[in-house]
């Protein structure tokens, strides 16, 4: 199969798979990254790429934030659109770089659709804000393909623009050191002079300029590393991000709430996951292939040490190993009886997560929100505070991003936004609007 109807059948299957994603607009973060890429002329958008000037934000991503947002011009249904083609690329990148490895065929390809349509890329794909996460992936994916041709300066410069989309691609020199070895090719310090230099520069300027950060990122040593690995090894297998709200002490999976909870749905998805899973252990006991159980957690890094930030597209690197586990070494027709149970694993479980994630249900919230209310009245206001009863204004809150979708939406930018439930006060002759469940 020739290179360009390789990744017309990747983008083919990409689409059919995440194609309700076109529909779901802005939604939490994507209202502070708007926000924050407000540019108004050449200068504006050059200061985006300098770390002392981040409006605040704590990370530096101008890749993946401000010149993505202001180049997009608010478009999200064309944002979902450039999502879907950037994650075709990276599955088409993984065809290749497998086919660098050598791997006999029809492997490449098969790992490739898996990784294509995998289920841990839902949130990267429904959620704008985490489109930061697609583009470190592929360019991660393309800087290894250098790495391997021997490239090593094109793979470093490469390398500055994924961790200009995402520092979690931080990790791909230490997964280029690996698949040398997949590769059984000779090691020299030549080779990794350009991606350490690199690596030195990024962290020497992620020091001296970053400010503090969530809890949640906050890293943590300890038995939550083994318990973190689980997760992720389930998340591969297809098991949605929402199982995580059922952990149980040590290390344990309330399966049955699970599935009473969700019913038919939550049971095929165990079923199936389950099924991946064992199959990928299994595999991994039988061939001993432990650089690949290796490469697993390195793709993850420093996300890995996270105990309170668990979501499975940080998986984009990490997962190929685990596909290699399901694929190498089986025969062609064996391999293609597991390629389709797992891209229908991977299509149910998306399925799945589209009705229950809470990403989508926050886009839907907004659009609501957006059609729902008088925003040229509300415009005309100081100050504006939504009110009603439960945990409806709080719940909107997190779906426009506290102030910042106001703000965005009205263009003023010290628009005073208010929510009944999450502010005991507010001024004196603010603007109420009624938020309904």
């Amino acid at each position: 199969m020739s290179k360009i109807k390789t990744y017309l059948l990747i983008l083919l299957c990409v689409t059919i798979a995440y194609f309700g994603s076109l529909k779901y607009g802005f939604s939490q973060d994507d209202w502070y990254f708007l926000l924050i890429s407000d540019a108004h002329n050449l200068s504006d958008v050059a200061n985006f790429f300098n770390p002392l000037a981040q409006s605040g934000f704590a990370f530096f991503r101008p890749m993946g934030t401000q010149l993505y947002y202001f180049l997009f011009n608010q478009n999200p249904f064309f944002m979902h659109l450039f999502m879907l083609l950037i994650q075709s690329l990276s599955g088409y990148l993984v065809f290749r770089l497998l086919t660098e490895l050598k791997l006999k065929s029809p492997t490449p390809l098969l790992v490739a659709l898996s990784y294509s349509v995998s289920s841990v890329h839902f949130l990267s794909l429904y959620y704008i804000a985490a489109t930061q996460q697609l583009l470190a992936a592929a360019f991660s994916l393309l800087s290894l393909i250098f790495f391997l041709k021997q490239n090593y300066w094109k793979s470093a410069i490469i390398l500055i623009l994924a961790l200009l989309s995402k520092e979690t691609a931080i990790v791909t020199p230490l997964i280029a050191l690996g698949l040398m070895f997949v590769a059984k090719t000779k090691l020299t310090v030549r080779q990794f002079v350009p991606y350490a230099g690199v690596f030195i520069l990024y962290v020497v300027m992620r020091l001296a300029t970053s400010s503090g950060t969530q809890s949640e990122y906050h890293l943590f040593f300890g038995p939550s590393v083994l318990t973190n690995i689980r997760w992720y090894f389930l998340f591969a297998a297809n098991f949605p991000e929402t199982l995580v709200s059922y952990g149980l002490p040590r290390m344990g999976i309330n399966i049955a709430k699970f599935i009473s909870d969700y019913g038919t749905s939550a049971l095929i998805i165990t079923l199936s996951s389950s099924l991946i899973a064992l199959f990928a252990l299994t595999r991994l006991v039988i061939s001993k292939r432990w650089l690949y159980a290796v490469w697993f957690v390195a793709g993850l890094g420093p996300i890995i040490l996270l105990r309170d930030h668990l979501y499975p597209h940080y998986l984009d690197l990490a997962l190929i190993p685990f596909l290699l586990l399901l694929f190498q070494d089986l025969k062609p027709k064996h391999q293609y009886v597991v390629a389709v149970f797992y891209i229908l694993a991977s299509f149910y479980s998306i399925q799945f997560s589209e009705g229950h994630h809470w990403t989508t249900g926050r886009a839907v919230m907004t659009q609501d929100a957006l059609t729902r209310y008088d925003w040229e009245g509300i415009c005309e206001h100081e100050n504006v505070v939504f009110v009603g009863e439960g945990s409806a204004p709080r719940e909107l809150s997190y779906a426009l991003s506290l102030e910042n979708g106001p703000r965005v939406i009205c263009g003023i930018s010290d628009l005073g936004v208010y929510y009944d439930g999450l502010h005991n006060t507010w001024p004196q002759g603010a603007y109420k609007v009624e938020v309904k469940p």
